[in-house]
């Protein structure tokens, strides 16, 4: 049985074209998604990795009786902004188990979140600890963004007005926000241990 040459045409050029414009234009909105795509999961990669941290403090807590204390002083939101990145530094060497921040965990010190202590930290793709670049010395605890993760902590009993919104302790992350920008509507896109009214 003999088929007849009409039925055997390939596609034609024009289908083909078409073929391919709708795979390039379906190609460009894959792409131009990518970055946000990107920023969720690094979002969620932060919210995981705050309540790691919560939970190394809470068993730090345990231990020493305390949060690692980083008090801002005055209710000033720059101050608040400025000592929380400082506590960047102050969480990774009560966490780490370097105390001295030589980027080695010590003899003897406990490693409250693994993530953070020595080795491990360079097994990672997205590194949890950096050196402090203000050029002090020593190590701090960074976000998927490489922005210092915030902490304040106060004196449980401290009299007065506390920069704090919790109790215990804040921590949060600044994620891709504009550092700078303290606005209200730049905080809301912070990811935080606190809830906001």
């Amino acid at each position: 049985m003999q088929m007849d040459k009409k039925n055997q045409q390939g596609f034609s050029l024009t289908e083909l074209l078409v073929v391919i414009v709708i795979i390039i234009v379906l190609a460009g909105f894959t792409i131009g998604a990518l970055p946000g795509i990107y920023s969720r999961i690094n979002r969620a990669n932060t919210e995981v990795f705050i309540e790691e941290l919560e939970s190394g403090l809470s068993r730090y807590q345990i231990d020493y009786g305390n949060y690692p204390l980083n008090e801002p002083s005055g209710r000033d939101p720059d101050a608040r902004e400025t000592v929380g990145s400082l506590g960047a530094g102050i969480l990774y060497k009560a966490l780490s188990g370097d105390p001295d921040g030589d980027g080695e965990v010590n003899e003897n010190e406990k490693v409250f979140v693994d993530k953070l202590g020595g080795k491990y930290n360079l097994t990672l793709k997205t590194k949890r600890t950096i050196s402090d670049p203000s050029g002090g010395g020593g190590y701090m605890i960074v976000d998927p963004f490489n922005s210092p993760i915030r902490y304040l902590a106060e004196k449980p009993n401290k009299k007065g007005d506390k920069l704090t919104m919790n109790p215990t302790y804040d921590i949060w992350s600044i994620v891709d926000t504009n550092p700078g920008d303290l606005s209200e509507k730049n905080q809301s896109k912070y990811i935080t241990n606190w809830k906001r009214n």
